[in-house]
């Protein structure tokens, strides 16, 4: 985690050192609308949860809209599928040994103001909400692998969470940077609920928006 943050300081730092450099002009009109596509993958994990559950990867995809507020804040909504989750080590004494990954499949919808700064990087903040579409996991032993689906109604269906995080500004797009802290539990009852009792979604995010207008 910490590697991850001190990448996006040094990204934040270099995006302003391009807006000083002799010949650079501004990428796209931040005083515009601007519709694309948005794509990438990210590092997910539950955090709050008690096992102490580790990150593994998963994607999200996308379309995002950028509407301009005043001359130095943007809002950009985005409707997204996303898949989220975690993964933990389990052991029971002659009986089980091995890890579990949970997969929880979301539409979401993040709300993200955009500070332009006076050089190529924004800052971003703001909040998603997020629904449950479905739910599974694989897990793995020393003996055998397998996977199957979760009893949804077994999860809670909306996810709420705080964003943070830098664009850099590049011709007809932009790269984007994201740490997502989500606010709510996401097992409701039953076996879901014993597993990950007090769990919460978040994790890193790595992204490229393609305006397309």
């Amino acid at each position: 985690m910490k590697r991850i943050l001190f990448a996006l300081a040094c990204m934040a730092f270099l995006g302003a050192r391009a807006q000083d450099s002799p010949g650079y002009y501004p990428v796209y009109s931040i005083h515009q609308s601007h519709f694309g596509i948005t794509f990438g993958p990210q590092v997910v994990s539950f955090h709050d949860d008690i096992y102490d559950s580790e990150f593994q990867f998963g994607f999200f995809i996308g379309g995002s809209m950028s509407l301009p507020l005043s001359r130095r804040v943007s809002l950009e909504s985005q409707l997204l599928y996303t898949r989220k989750g975690g993964k933990g080590n389990y052991f029971i004494t002659n009986f089980y040994d091995g890890t579990v990954r949970f997969k929880l499949h979301y539409i979401e919808t993040p709300m993200l103001f955009n500070i332009h700064t006076k050089g190529v990087v924004d800052i971003l903040v703001g909040g998603y909400a997020g629904f449950l579409l479905d739910s599974n996991y694989d897990f793995s032993t020393p003996y055998n692998f397998g996977y199957g689906d979760l009893d949804t109604d077994q999860f809670e269906k909306i996810d709420l969470g705080l964003v943070a995080g830098i664009g850099i500004n590049m011709p007809n797009g932009k790269i984007v940077f994201k740490y997502n802290h989500g606010l709510s539990d996401v097992a409701k009852e039953g076996n879901a609920y014993l597993f990950l009792e007090g769990a919460k979604n978040h994790g890193f995010s790595m992204s490229y928006i393609g305006y397309l207008w």
